[in-house]
């Protein structure tokens, strides 16, 4: 987590393990098609659940803003 700062790093580490979409949406401010659209892109990992709910690890989420500083 070098990259981050810390204020991100912190907020990172309060997060749940797995999140949904709307999760991660909301913990950015971004919206769910944006999300969604990361994923498709394979920007940020995710799989669905048996439900077929797609859901994000949070060191998925780490890794990806280790690398986007933009968020």
């Amino acid at each position: 987590m070098s990259m981050l700062s810390e204020t991100l790093a912190e907020k990172l580490k309060k997060l749940p393990a797995i999140l949904s979409i709307r999760e991660t949406a909301e913990a950015f401010s971004l919206s769910s098609r944006t999300v969604l659209r990361l994923i498709r892109a394979g920007k940020l990992p995710s799989w669905k659940d048996d439900e077929g709910n797609r859901c994000i690890a949070r060191s998925d989420l780490i890794k990806f803003c280790s690398q986007n500083s933009n968020l």
